[in-house]
């Protein structure tokens, strides 16, 4: 009030204020800003309220301004409902009222969550609610709602500024912005398309948006950023409204993956389709320390070779431990055998086994013949493996998920169940996931836990690339063929859905379908086209 009554007594005072809102606007958001708070109705209490920002709500505006003045692209990973869409408006039009020329634009995935009149979720609404609760010197002197306020655009006559709105795959494709905002960014149908288009047509993209999975272009973003400070996270725990009791009171009322996607932010929170549930991935971290079992039995290094353009990689396994997980994102596919190989024989490996079904498969073959590289292999002893992934599955006669005829006679062999070995390998996987699961579960409730080493499944937590495998472990989708066959998800499908490969994933699973060498380890190569197991696991 006392700004305003300044104001009123000397007008140039105004001027002046506009000029400091220029480099600090969120002091105009602070002086004058009004937000819609719907759910004090209930409560008997006024639903406009003034904008009184907290210390993090802050600290987003600074973060905000500081990506656009330094032509920096940035990434806000926030918990539902911290207020981060009306913080967004506030800075859009302050900017809007206090540079000239100033053009912020407003994407999200659906048309009517931009621009809907009447709906106070969308952008627009909120921003027109914004301008029109500020006092009459911030509003500019010649506007008219008219025809300054159409459909997905709001212009300032005073100074050329527009705030613009689009969504879907239009995003970007409005022409250049001096910023772009795009809400929910992890939730939007083609990400690609949509960094494709803002790439030419502004310096400073902000995604915002609560985690939606951990195989899409939003994902991608967080972890290159990830350490660096053009990513901005926003915890449920900063909002000062919220407390433990709060918290609680969410986990009794929404489900799990609710609460860990859209709470706790959790990229790994899984559907019920998805092939290895995330909970059960991350029960799995660290579990032979958790559960006090060791190291040992045999030594397996997998290579996925991958396809073109995505990162090769390789998972070292030590019995049931997962001890490395590695990635090569540069180089070829010349470059990425010795490196691979090498990995097995620094690890002492038995076996050395690679995706057959990839296209590298006639390079690997090849390169194994090299003699230098098959010297290095016959010294180390290790057996190479094939692993056929579109191949028939092994033991097709027994019943699956039983170790004898007679104990599950009842029961579909495995023939009638996987469609292919893959997604038989993929089910082996799954079941130590659970077995683990349950018993790190038993043990967190202090019960007494009887579980076999050999049945469970643990991945070090030091793996260099440890949180992009058990992120791509809960990516691919468990569905059924036509004739009712269990099948994994295939990198097409995930593809179109601009999910990335589980190529780690992929290599954690050939790791695990092997359970003893293939023939007592002499130093010479022993290729097979198939992954041998040991019958008495009983899948």
């Amino acid at each position: 009030m006392r700004k305003l009554e300044a104001i009123q007594k000397n007008p140039e005072f105004g001027v002046d204020l506009k000029k400091h809102y220029r480099h600090a606007p969120w002091d105009l958001i602070s002086d004058w800003g009004m937000t819609f708070e719907p759910r004090n109705l209930e409560l008997g209490l006024i639903t406009a309220i003034p904008f009184v920002l907290w210390k993090r709500q802050r600290e987003y505006l600074q973060w905000l301004h500081t990506r656009w003045k330094r032509r920096e692209r940035g990434l806000v990973e926030k918990s539902r409902d911290c207020g981060v869409t009306w913080l967004t408006v506030g800075f859009g039009v302050a900017m809007w009222i206090a540079e000239d020329g100033f053009l912020a634009g407003f994407g999200s995935r659906k048309e009517e969550l931009v621009d809907k009149r009447g709906d106070d979720k969308s952008i627009f609404e909120k921003i027109r609610f914004f301008i029109d609760n500020l006092p009459p010197f911030l509003q500019p002197a010649a506007m008219n709602r008219k025809n300054d306020w159409s459909h997905l655009r709001i212009s300032n006559s005073d100074n050329g500024s527009a705030l613009i709105g689009e969504a879907g795959d239009q995003i970007g494709r409005g022409g250049r912005a001096s910023i772009y905002f795009v809400d929910e960014a992890a939730f939007v149908e083609h990400q690609l398309t949509v960094d494709a288009a803002l790439s030419q047509t502004t310096n400073c993209q902000i995604d915002i948006s609560t985690p939606n999975g951990s195989g899409n272009a939003f994902y991608k973003k967080r972890l290159r950023f990830n350490n660096t400070d053009r990513i901005f996270i926003f915890d449920w725990r900063d909002d000062p409204r919220k407390d433990q009791a709060w918290y609680d009171r969410q986990v009794e009322e929404q489900d799990e993956v609710t609460v860990a996607q859209e709470i706790d932010r959790d990229y790994n929170a899984s559907k019920e389709d998805s092939f290895i549930p995330a909970k059960w991935v991350a029960a799995a971290v660290d579990a032979h320390i958790r559960l006090g079992f060791r190291s040992e039995g045999i030594k397996v290094t997998s290579f996925d070779p991958a396809d073109t353009g995505d990162a090769r990689s390789v998972v070292n396994r030590y019995g049931s431990v997962v001890l490395e997980a590695e990635q090569m994102t540069k180089g070829n596919i010349t470059n990425a055998i010795p490196w691979a190989v090498e990995h097995g024989v620094n690890h002492r490996a038995d076996v050395f086994i690679f995706d057959g079904d990839g296209l590298g498969t006639p390079t690997i073959k090849m390169a194994l013949q090299v003699p230098a590289l098959r010297a290095r292999i016959r010294l180390s002893r290790m057996n190479i493996l094939v692993f056929r992934g579109s191949g028939a599955v092994q033991n097709p006669g027994q019943p699956a998920g039983k170790r004898t005829h007679k104990e599950s006679e009842a029961l579909k062999s495995n023939i009638d169940t996987y469609l292919n070995f893959r997604a038989q390998a993929w089910s082996w996987v799954r079941a130590r996931f659970e077995k683990t699961f349950d018993a790190v579960e038993a043990a967190r409730a202090g019960k007494i836990v009887r579980a076999d080493p050999e049945d469970l499944i643990s991945i070090n937590s030091k793996c260099a690339h440890m949180q992009e495998l058990v992120a791509e472990l809960s990516r691919p989708l468990r569905i059924y063929s036509a004739n009712g066959k269990i099948q994994v998800e295939s990198k097409e499908s995930m593809k179109k859905r601009e999910i990335m490969s589980p190529n780690l994933a992929d290599a954690l699973v050939m790791a695990f379908s092997v359970s003893a060498p293939s023939a007592p380890t002499t130093g010479g190569i022993k290729t097979q086209e198939f992954a041998p197991l040991d019958p008495s696991m009983g899948y």
